[in-house]
């Protein structure tokens, strides 16, 4: 967690989508540069929520619905997708991001982080995302 606050302090400091962001992000390891765009990931995309597909979830909300009770999101996360889950989702992220993160003449080959205009906002709820595995 450490590192990855580190990195958002500095990414913080940059300007959006600049040279400077640029040649930062080219200037990470290949663990930083994948945990960085583990994080971005998870924060623009959201936990993977296929229990909304099952009858049990479905069965679930129908019985609350009897009791007089909405169903919110937090409410189907806390009965449906665990801490495991969590961290399970986090690591095949971070295995992806990994096997794709190599360089090109000292660039990335998928250059794509460092032009995001959204990358600050998206780390950010990523970084919320992933406090919620390492509680």
């Amino acid at each position: 967690m450490n590192r990855i606050y580190t990195i958002y302090s500095t990414i913080e400091e940059i300007p959006i989508a600049s040279r400077q962001m640029h040649d930062y992000i080219n200037s990470l390891s290949e663990n930083d540069y994948a945990l960085l765009a583990t994080v971005f990931v998870l924060g623009r995309s959201g936990w993977h929520r296929g229990y909304e597909e099952t009858n049990e979830y479905h069965i679930f909300v129908e019985n609350k619905a009897s009791d007089g009770i909405q169903v919110n999101q937090q409410m189907s996360d806390d009965k449906f997708l665990s801490k495991a889950n969590k961290k399970e989702q986090f690591d095949a992220t971070h295995q992806y991001e990994r096997l794709t993160s190599s360089k090109v003449d000292g660039v990335y080959r998928h250059n794509w982080l460092s032009l995001k205009t959204n990358l600050i906002s998206e780390v950010k709820k990523g970084l919320v995302m992933l406090e919620e595995i390492t509680d």
